[in-house]
């Protein structure tokens, strides 16, 4: 059993009351048949993930008829506080979609969820690798596996770099060169959404000072003065037209050409860049900025989601051969294409070989990021969070915009952060 936090009364009220609340959100379907054995399922995306997901379970239900699947989903927006409450409530699905940053969250000692090597004669393991199943394992129980991998990637659309007669970058340099041709037509080199913009100054950091931002544990490991640093070139890069402003960047602006290179998921690839390519310019997966003689990579791969098992199923055999029908089966992998990323599991991966389901921009990136694996460590969830992340580019702002000093910055991001990871 998973190590519950104890509530308080006013607590478990208040989650109950947001419990029935969610319940009422999530959409859940079934007909109940004798003799059936009933387990439920559970995952957040668009409305073109859940569509194909529900055909999937519904196939899943002809081949198994002695098996009924509830479901519930929702968009990703207020799913991760919904989870918490199903967590904390016993009220987990059978079989869920989860975030790979969850493992520590809800199964820091590796009890938080079923240990899926357990039921290794229903689901194929063998269709993951040794370093696949790891980043699901803790604790030495292997609680999720992953249904695709993820890290941040650069696209350029090469057309305008071509235009200015310009290579595609490899470097900082590069950057900052290409950025003093473009800007004279008011065009940045990069644009990002804030996730992306942290991640990308972390490199940096990584790259020229040689310090991670976390520690193993989570808790912080550079210090203000690191920060400032980050603030100062973040601000030249601004400054120099290299990257837009976060608060001006969206997704248009690479497919109207207001930026030549845009840095997103793999598994966002296809939904940033096939519109531009559907317009006819040539994009392609670019290399992630690097240093000379740099100290560290400052890259991070992570599983962009997993599926796990409740560790309080009552039904674990059916619930293996759901999850095993959602990762592996190449009916399932057709239906759901490259949507979440391009699968890990080998069979599904040669389903979609097979089906024609390659030529796009999720798999050359995936491809790319492959390549680039062995020099990529695990992402750590501090990485993303979002609370983290907030409180960078908060403070982050009042410098840009000369409101504050960088050394005052820099110093309220080092206290909020320390003070969300602790020590």
């Amino acid at each position: 059993m998973k190590n519950k936090a104890k509530i308080t009364a006013a607590v478990a009220f208040l989650l109950a009351v947001c419990f029935v609340l969610c319940a009422c959100e999530a959409k859940e379907e079934y007909v109940e048949i004798k003799n059936q054995t009933g387990i439920s399922c559970s995952w957040w995306g668009n409305d073109v993930r859940h569509l194909y997901t529900i055909e999937g379970i519904g196939r899943f239900m002809d081949k198994n008829p002695d098996i009924r699947v509830s479901y519930r989903y929702g968009v990703w927006d207020g799913y991760e506080r919904r989870n918490k409450v199903f967590m904390y409530s016993n009220t987990e699905s059978d079989v869920m979609q989860i975030n790979f940053a969850w493992l520590k969250q809800y199964s820091p000692d590796g009890n938080g969820y079923y240990d899926l090597s357990k039921l290794s004669d229903i689901i194929d393991l063998s269709n993951f690798t040794e370093d696949d199943l790891g980043y699901g394992t803790v604790n030495g129980k292997l609680n999720a596996l992953p249904i695709a991998l993820n890290t941040s990637t650069v696209f350029y659309n090469k057309d305008i770099f071509d235009s200015y007669g310009l290579e595609l970058p490899k470097t900082w340099d590069d950057l900052y060169a290409a950025a003093e041709v473009m800007s004279k037509d008011d065009v940045y080199v990069l644009g990002m959404a804030k996730k992306h913009v942290f991640l990308l100054l972390n490199a940096y950091l990584e790259q020229t000072r040689g310090k991670a931002f976390f520690k193993e544990d989570g808790t912080i490991n550079v210090s203000a003065d690191d920060i400032e640093y980050m603030l100062e070139f973040y601000k030249e890069l601004i400054d120099k037209k290299v990257m837009m402003h976060i608060d001006d960047f969206s997704n248009g602006d690479f497919i109207n050409r207001k930026v030549a290179g845009s840095i997103c998921w793999v598994s966002d690839a296809d939904k940033y860049c096939q519109p531009l390519s559907e317009e006819g310019a040539n994009v392609v997966v670019g290399d992630y900025p690097a240093s000379d003689n740099a100290k560290r990579g400052g890259r991070y791969i992570k599983p962009a989601t997993m599926y796990a098992i409740s560790d309080i199923t009552e039904h674990p055999d059916e619930a293996a051969r759901l999850l095993n029908y959602l990762l592996n089966d190449p009916e399932m992998a057709v239906l759901q294409g490259t949507e979440k990323g391009v699968p890990v599991s080998k069979s599904a991966i040669k389903a979609l070989q097979e089906n024609g389901q390659t030529d796009n921009f999720g798999y050359r990136s995936n491809e790319k990021m492959l390549e680039d694996r062995d020099e990529m460590e695990l992402m750590q969830p501090e990485l993303e969070n979002d609370n983290i992340i907030t409180a960078f580019k908060t403070n982050a702002d009042d410098y840009l915009y000369g409101k504050a000093e960088a050394e005052a910055c820099a110093k309220a991001i080092y206290d909020e952060i320390k003070e969300m990871t602790g020590k």
